[in-house]
C-alpha cells in the first residue's frame, strides 16, 4: 500500500476528471443512441399504428360489407321462405279442394248405388209376382209364347216331384212313428 500513499491528490483529481469526462463522453454518448433508438421505435411505432388503423378502417369496410351481404341474403330468405310457405299453403288448398271434390263425387256415387240397389231390391220382389202370373195363365192355357210355356212345363215338371218327394218325407215320418 505504499504505492498508494504515492499518488498525489492533483492526480486523482486528473483521473477522476478524465474519467468522469469519459464517462460523461460515454453517457452523451448513450444517451444520444438511446434517443436515437427511442426515435426510430416511436417511427416504427406510428407506422405500425398507421397499418393497425388502415387495416381497422378495410376490416370495418369488410365488416359493413358482410354485414350488408348478410341482411341482403336474410331478406331474400325470407322472401324465400314467404314465396315456399304461400306455395305450400296453396298446394294443401288445392289438394284440400280435390280431397273435397273426390269426396263430394263419392257421395254422389254411393248416392246412385244405393238407387240402382233399391230399384234391384223391387225387381226382386216383383219377379215372383211376374212368375205367379205367368203360371196362372198357363194354367189357363193363356199362354201362346212357346218360350214361356216351356219354362212353364218345367215348372209345373218340378213342382209334381217337390210333391212326390213331401210324400215320401211323410211316409218315412209315419213309419217311424210306429
Amino acid at each position: 500500500m505504499k504505492e498508494e500513499e504515492n499518488i498525489k491528490p492533483e492526480e486523482v483529481q486528473e483521473s477522476v476528471e478524465e474519467s468522469g469526462k469519459d464517462l460523461s463522453g460515454k453517457a452523451s454518448e448513450t444517451l444520444d443512441t438511446i434517443t436515437e433508438g427511442a426515435k426510430k421505435a416511436g417511427k416504427k411505432a406510428g407506422e405500425a399504428f398507421e397499418d393497425i388503423a388502415e387495416g381497422a378502417k378495410k376490416a370495418g369496410a369488410k365488416a359493413g360489407e358482410v354485414i350488408e351481404d348478410l341482411a341482403e341474403g336474410t331478406k331474400k330468405a325470407t322472401e324465400k321462405a314467404g314465396e315456399t310457405a304461400s306455395a305450400v299453403v296453396g298446394s294443401i288448398l288445392t289438394g284440400m279442394k280435390k280431397v273435397g271434390d273426390k269426396a263430394t263425387d263419392a257421395v254422389e256415387v254411393l248416392e246412385l248405388k244405393r238407387k240402382i240397389s233399391q230399384l234391384e231390391n223391387e225387381n226382386k220382389k216383383i219377379k215372383p209376382k211376374i212368375s205367379d202370373a205367368v203360371l196362372v195363365l198357363y194354367t189357363e192355357n193363356k199362354i201362346n209364347e212357346t218360350l214361356l210355356v216351356e219354362f212353364c212345363g218345367e215348372i209345373e215338371k218340378n213342382n209334381k216331384q217337390i210333391d212326390e218327394i213331401k210324400a215320401q218325407i211323410e211316409l218315412v215320418k209315419e213309419s217311424g212313428a210306429e
